[in-house]
This record gives structure tokens, sequence and C-alpha cells, in this order.
């Protein structure tokens, strides 16, 4: 074998010498078969949760009901009974899992074909619905009925179109098709979750592939925030959060997301900006106090552009004579002393005062000459 899946190989022999069906399954198969490096490695057997803590000393239940049991061999590895799944109850979750015996039962009730591979031990795959094909085509398609599939959990409608753009493939027509029509049980699905999904498309090396299937008019009417209204986007952002600050731009004022403190601040940062930038033009006075993220996002943003590329963008800024009130050559215990004066709001508007002058080209920062100037200048 060509992977570096020695644990989960152990895992895999350990049941089928305690007499059990056991097989690699799902994304990492089909990351194998693609050259593409993965993490997480899932296993299937015919053995029961209890047979699988039985048989390795370490084990956490991490969804024993489902018939998930985490091993710790070497790697975290989770080992999953196989199962099929009754009717869903929220559009989301089973009412009740049953296991079974057969690997094929178990992966006809996953997503897509592509993620329904199995390898065994001896690097044999197997393929029930035809996802090798489908690799070979770059094609996602759904296992079985597509609009039963969608209808099972409406999740998988974000993330067949999160795969299509992550992978680099189309959608298969009759897939598509369903994926839109089943979109009105989007709202089903908790927003944190469809953020998840989302929040991986920002940093794909082509975002655009994926936006725009999410740009399909029936979207907007079920999803949180409008997609329609975004410019094209074909390279990735620097990190999630300034894609959703991209994103957050160009919403109205109605939409919620989940979005953290962090990310919160980075919406709200890039929207003050814009306005200056809007204003006063690419300036190093109206790119003061904002963090290299603020301004990479409305570079992006701008539809007036004074530099080439974002690496021009950003070059300029490290040549500003000042970026942060932190960076001024005067500290406020300078200042107090300089004007035997106590702490107040006058140090902030002195602060203010002297960045002006400085982003101005009229002083240098430096101790001499800002001391020179509030001895001439502040009261």
């Amino acid at each position: 074998m060509t992977t570096n899946w020695t644990h989960a190989f152990e895992v895999v022999k350990i049941l089928q010498e305690a007499g059990y069906q056991a097989y690699i399954v799902g994304g990492a198969v089909r990351d194998h078969l693609l050259g593409i490096a993965c993490k997480d490695i899932d296993v299937a057997t015919d053995a029961l949760p209890e047979n699988v803590q039985e048989l390795f000393p370490k084990t956490f239940a991490t969804g024993i009901a489902h018939g998930t049991v985490t091993v710790l061999h070497g790697d975290a590895i989770e080992v999953t009974t196989f199962r099929v799944e009754s009717e869903y109850i929220d559009k989301r979750r089973p009412s009740e899992v049953r296991f079974v015996r057969e690997l094929k039962d178990d992966l006809s009730r996953r997503d897509f074909t592509i993620n329904a591979l199995a390898m065994g031990i001896d690097g044999e795959i197997i393929d029930y619905y035809g996802g090798k094909e489908d690799l070979q085509n770059k094609l996602i398609r759904a296992v079985g009925q597509p609009k039963e599939r969608f209808e099972e959990d409406a999740l998988r409608i974000l993330r067949g179109i999160r795969l299509a753009g992550q992978l680099g493939f189309s959608i298969e027509t009759q897939t598509r098709q369903a994926m839109t029509e089943a979109s009105h049980l989007l709202p089903w699905i908790a927003k944190e979750r469809i953020k998840q999904e989302v929040s991986r498309i920002w940093t794909m090396v082509d975002p655009e592939i994926s936006l725009r299937e999410l740009k399909h008019p029936h979207f907007d009417e079920f999803l949180p925030g409008v997609f329609t209204i975004l410019p094209e986007r074909h390279t990735p952002f620097e990190s999630t959060a300034e894609g959703w600050a991209w994103f957050h731009y160009f919403q109205s004022d109605t939409y919620e997301f989940p979005y953290s403190n962090d990310e919160k601040r980075l919406n709200k940062e890039v929207v003050a900006l814009m306005k200056r930038v809007s204003k006063e033009g690419w300036t190093y006075r109206s790119v003061f106090n904002s963090s290299e993220s603020a301004v990479r996002v409305c570079w992006e943003i701008s539809q007036s552009k004074p530099f080439a590329t974002k690496q021009h963008l950003l070059r300029w800024l490290q040549d500003a004579p000042i970026r942060f009130p932190k960076d001024l050559a005067l500290s406020g215990h300078d200042l107090m002393q300089l004007k035997q004066r106590n702490s107040g709001p006058w140090i902030k508007k002195t602060n203010e005062r002297m960045a002006d002058e400085i982003l101005a080209g009229n002083i240098l920062n430096t101790r001499d000459a800002l001391k020179k100037w509030v001895l001439e200048h502040v009261e």
C-alpha cells in the first residue's frame, strides 16, 4: 500500500482475526484514489460496538447509539458497525439505526457515490455504486435516488456543493436538480452547521465553483444571507474569517449568522474601513489603525484598486510611516511627564493629532520631533 494508514490497517486486521468483516470506508478511500492526503480514517465492520470495545483496550463511546466507537490505536480511529437507518425525523438524524451484516447495505445509506467506497486490507477497492467511475469523470452523484438522499439529510445539499468546489468536480444533473428541489428543507439545518460547510468554501483554490451553485435563486429563499448578489470569487481568502467579512459586506442588516466575536469585529472593521476608503481613497490616513486582514478584504471589495496586486498593496502598507496608535514614538506616560498633566481624554486626542501630522508628512515619528510638536501645539 502507498498509504500512511498503518494504525488503521492494524485495527482492520485485529477485527478480521477476531472473525469480523472490516474495511476502510468513505472519504479516506476517495482521497487515497485521488492522491490526496487524508487524516481522518474511518473503519466499518460487522462487529457490534460492544465487540469492538472488548477487542481494544482504549476506546471511547463517541457515538455508540449509532454504532460508532473511537479506538485509540496509535491514532484515533472511528470504528462503526454496518448499519441502515430508518426515517429521518428532522431532516438530519434518523429516528432509528439498525445494525446489519452486509457492507453493501451500509454503503447504500451514504450520501455520494465517491463517499460510498471501501478498501480491504489488501488494497482492493469495493465499489457497489459507481464511485470509481464518478471519480474519473469528476462527478458528484448521489447514491441511489437523489431526492431520497436529500430528504433524509438536507445538510447533504451543502456538503455536495462544498465537495464539488473542494475537488473541482461537477454536480451530476439529476443530483443538482434534486438539490434545488430539496432546498426548502435547509431551514431545518442549524445555522451553525450551515456555517461550517460554507466556511470551508472561502479557502478553496476556486471558491466560485461552489458559490456558483449557491447562487441559484432557490437557495436565497432558504439560506441565511443572499448569495446571488456576491461578485465572482476565483481565488482563496487568507482565512475563513476574511471570507465571512467579504460575504457580510454585501448583505443587508436583517440576516443573521452565528459569527464568533473575532468574526464580528472583523465584519464591523471592514464596513468602517470601506466607508473611509470610499470617501478618502487608498491613503495611509484611511487605513490607519486597521488590521491587515481588514485591509486585504477591503482591497478585494474595492472597485478602485491603485495597486496591481494584493502583494503590491501589502508592500505599500509596510511602508506606512505609522500603522497603529501604539507605534507612536511617544507613549501616554511620556505625554503626562512632558506636559505635567494627569491621564485623561486629552491623551487620546493628542495621539490622534500626532498620528494625523505624521500621516500627512508634516512631522517624523521620532521622540524628538514629537516632543517638539507637543510642546508647541498641546495646551
